[in-house]
């Protein structure tokens, strides 16, 4: 079983190996000076975990969280009342919604960096299409003391975390703004998400069905495959059983593991699980073999959760990225 601590050690061995391959400032541990460093901005979609928000080497990274509505009341995603209230309103059917953070929480965030001598900020963030977060951030950029650039990921989860957290190593590594955003776009495109629900009832009562849509009434009996199609949910395969609907995640996380030419695993795979613990550990289990580095569980943030529902189970896959030479 992996846990979050096994897997950020395989991370820090990992941009030990980089700074190895890197030369000047870089190779000997040094920061980058302060003139011209760049933050990076998410928000709490991209289920960047508490470890790694809190370690120095992410001293300039922030994730906005994102408001969830239970009832009347209103929460603040990763706070302790919301992680015991949630579960609880979902099996009860209680209504429970999401909304994008304001444009005035970015606009926070976007000046504590700028006092703080950040000379640019990357914002990345939840699909475009499922979200009005990355507008919210456009909003906030267009009033900020220093340049932001805002990415639409198109994907979600800790497909978009690992991106995140690349980019905040290149940044330390003093990567140049703009090449960090062509990298950022393309690693959010070379991303992927499969999923399972045990029913469609959350997403479609979110609004959140994409494409799968005109199939509800086809769906009513069996445990969907999905995956997330250019920022849209898609629909993979209609397995009638929770045991064939997760086999079928492995069977498509192989068939993609599979697709490189790189010898040996390329990807780095993680799995949400969302009140199945058990469940999302057998699974990463199954899948570390396929998988670059340790697979960690990673709880589904709650506004990911608002929308999948109870017993909702997911893989996010990264391909191990190319290092970025310092500018």
């Amino acid at each position: 079983m992996v846990d979050i601590a096994e897997w950020q050690a395989a991370m820090l061995v990992r941009i030990r190996q980089l700074r190895a391959s890197q030369s000047g400032r870089v190779r000997l541990g040094l920061r980058p000076p302060r003139k011209g460093r760049t933050a990076i901005v998410t928000d709490s979609s991209a289920s960047i975990p508490a470890e790694v928000l809190a370690h120095p080497l992410a001293r300039g990274l922030r994730q906005v969280p994102m408001p969830v509505m239970i009832g009347d009341q209103i929460y603040t995603d990763g706070t302790p009342d919301l992680l015991r209230e949630l579960p609880l309103a979902l099996a009860a059917g209680t209504p429970v919604k999401t909304s994008r953070p304001s444009p005035g929480a970015f606009s926070a965030v976007y000046q504590s960096l700028a006092e703080a001598g950040f000379e640019q900020i990357i914002s990345v963030h939840l699909s475009g299409r499922l979200s009005g977060t990355v507008e919210a951030a456009r909003l906030a950029a267009r009033e900020s003391l220093i340049p932001v650039s805002v990415v639409d990921s198109h994907t979600a989860g800790f497909a978009l975390g690992t991106v995140v957290i690349d980019a905040v190593i290149g940044a330390g590594f003093g990567v140049a703004p703009d090449q960090l955003v062509s990298v950022v776009d393309a690693a959010s495109q070379d991303s992927g998400v499969f999923f399972t629900v045990p029913n469609l009832e959350q997403l479609r009562r979110g609004g959140r069905i994409g494409t799968v849509a005109g199939l509800l009434g086809s769906l009513l009996h069996v445990k969907p495959v999905l995956t997330l199609e250019d920022g849209v949910v898609s629909l993979v395969d209609r397995p009638r059983t929770t045991a064939r609907a997760t086999e079928r995640l492995v069977e498509l996380v192989r068939e993609a593991a599979q697709d490189s030419d790189t010898p040996g695993p390329s990807e780095r795979i993680a799995v949400h699980g969302f009140g199945n613990q058990e469940a999302a550990h057998e699974l990463a289990g199954r899948l570390q073999s396929l998988s670059a580095m340790p697979v960690p569980v990673i709880r589904l943030p709650a506004v990911l959760a608002a929308h999948l529902g109870l017993g909702a189970l997911g893989v996010t896959m990264n391909p191990v990225p190319t290092p970025q030479p310092a500018s």
